[in-house]
């Protein structure tokens, strides 16, 4: 039999394993399949809370948003608002919800739903991970059927990415859920383009909503999700025909896209690659030890040996490449120097004894820290690899922690980890909405507290008030100052270190499905299949 049969006949097993015979009756006639290199939890579909404690199909193809902003070129998509105005004065922003649009149970959707949705984050503070309520706003409220306003008591137009994306639920529905933090939601109701229908530890499914508000949408009948413990699995499903799309980021796409006529990838740019360092723990507490083991790391061998060349490492200033134009008014070079390490180490009081191992300021030899990864993400691996290499030839002993998805988002939440590689927790059109996630107070919290995406817990107050002034103001020029200084306080206290571009990891197998987005037609970022830009995805593929 042929390879591909034999695993189009196990794909087969797998799903009518993990779906249930009533499920499989409705017997769908096109399903676009999503491969995932991960283990998902149990069943959730709580669109509030963080995107690892729900399942996959929960903010891209049930609950939808008002708007989705498009981080690599900043194109606002009206979702379930259809337009949007700032005062004069930016402290009041009004949105036109779209009309006859109901919810899967029949009910219709208003205004007062999406009032309802943003006070309910002012409610349950612990769901408002984007700090929407703690960054001016004061009210939000519905001034009739489609019309949502919201008042700020001070001006913060950044702020309209986060309120963009913030998922619509039912009022009807969740104003009697009194504990949102434990609501597991498994009969989830949005205005989606699909319905939950099946789950299982292997495979999800969700079914097309047959009412949905945009004609003719979506074109397929079922999105099916499959987990893969690795990178390298989840490509061979790519590979055989098994998915259509895959978020995976392996090392050489383009040595994906030759292995098949099918095989093609988009890997735009909207993101940073960071180690980061633990900054409340000692000796990462010490600015002088942290600007010392960057200048010991050699980014550009981390990007060449993670993405074979295929990403370039990052700008030291944490500007990605569509941003610097407009936003890195100051060349910034790599400061990468293993002799100037070696001795920047020893001046900031962490000698080295007789047999090269490098001590702490008592005397004692260093601990050998732990670099958190992913479980199976061979491109974060192959970065801590690089990583530990370089820091061995200054006398600093590490080892690759690799943890599964919970365990290692929880472990850089919480503040738990040595060193860990992970993605800027916040990306947007300009650098602003990097170094507000990254560095804002608000973001933060205390160790054993989950941090929202302050996940160096580092803070300055020149960085706080920088970011305070360019949020208020829509002068081009005050904004660039506030970057600057940004740019400047980061690099000289070096809280993480950026390591190589981030690009949202887009492949596909075209052999059944028309639509992708491209470079040619971006219309989202190839975002995450998780997240509400893939939700245009689901909408533009079509079989052929």
């Amino acid at each position: 039999m042929h390879s591909k049969v034999k695993m189009l006949l196990s794909l087969s097993l797998i799903v009518t394993a993990a779906l249930s015979s009533a499920a499989l009756a409705q017997n769908p006639k096109t399903v676009f399949t999503v491969v995932r290199d991960t283990q998902w939890g149990a069943e959730n579909y709580n669109p509030f809370i963080p995107g690892d404690q729900h399942l996959l199909p929960t903010n891209s193809a049930i609950y939808e948003s008002l708007f989705f902003v498009n981080s690599i070129n900043g194109k606002v998509t009206p979702v379930l608002g259809t337009k949007y105005a700032w005062s004069k004065d930016n402290k009041t922003l009004t949105v036109t919800t779209r009309p006859n649009v109901k919810f899967t149970d029949g009910q219709a959707f208003s205004a007062s739903d999406a009032a309802f949705s943003f006070n309910y984050l002012k409610a349950n503070p612990a769901l408002d991970t984007s700090g929407i309520w703690k960054s001016g706003l004061s009210s939000v409220k519905a001034s009739n059927a489609s019309t949502l306003v919201f008042t700020f008591a001070t001006p913060n137009t950044p702020i309209f990415q986060y309120i963009a994306a913030t998922p619509m639920v039912p009022e009807h529905l969740w104003k009697d859920v009194k504990d949102p933090s434990t609501f597991t939601n498994t009969k989830p109701v949005g205005t989606g383009p699909f319905m939950a229908e099946s789950y299982s530890q292997q495979a999800l499914r969700v079914l097309k909503n047959p009412n949905y508000w945009m004609a003719g949408k979506p074109a397929v009948d079922a999105v099916v999700w499959l987990a893969t413990s690795t990178n390298d699995a989840a490509q061979l499903k790519l590979l055989s025909g098994e998915a259509d799309y895959g978020y995976i980021g392996i090392p050489d796409p383009k040595a994906y896209a030759a292995k098949s006529a099918d095989a093609s990838y988009w890997w735009p740019t909207n993101n940073i690659n960071f180690l980061y360092f633990n900054t409340v723990k000692g000796p990462f507490k010490d600015a002088a030890f942290r600007k010392a083991v960057a200048q010991a790391i050699d980014t550009k061998e981390v990007a060449q040996k993670a993405y074979a060349g295929a990403v370039p490492a990052a700008n030291p200033a944490a500007i990605f490449p569509g941003q610097q134009k407009e936003w890195l008014s100051k060349a910034a070079k790599a400061t990468f120097d293993v002799t100037a390490a070696d001795k920047a180490l020893t001046a900031a009081g962490y000698k080295k004894d007789s047999s090269g191992t490098r001590l702490g300021k008592d005397g004692k030899a260093l601990p050998s820290f732990k670099i958190l990864v992913g479980a199976g993400w061979t491109d974060f691996i192959t970065m801590a690899q690089v990583v530990s290499n370089n820091l061995k030839k200054v006398g600093i002993s590490t080892s690759i922690d690799q943890q599964a998805w919970g365990s290692y988002s929880g472990g850089l939440q919480t503040g738990s980890y040595d060193m860990g590689i992970s993605w800027g927790w916040g990306n947007g059109s300009t650098p602003y909405y990097t170094f507000n996630a990254a560095f804002n107070p608000d973001f933060s919290a205390p160790v054993g507290k989950t941090a929202p995406s302050n996940l160096a817990r580092y803070t300055n107050p020149a960085i706080t008030k920088a970011l305070k002034t360019f949020s208020t103001t829509s002068d081009e020029a005050t904004q660039q100052k506030a970057i600057d200084t940004i740019v400047t306080t980061v690099m000289k206290d070096q809280p993480w270190v950026p390591l190589t571009d981030r690009v949202n990891f887009g492949l596909f197998n075209t052999s059944k499905f028309t639509g992708f987005p491209s470079a040619e037609n971006p219309y989202n970022d190839a975002s995450p299949d998780d997240t509400a830009g893939a939700r245009l995805m689901f909408l533009n593929v079509k079989p052929k």
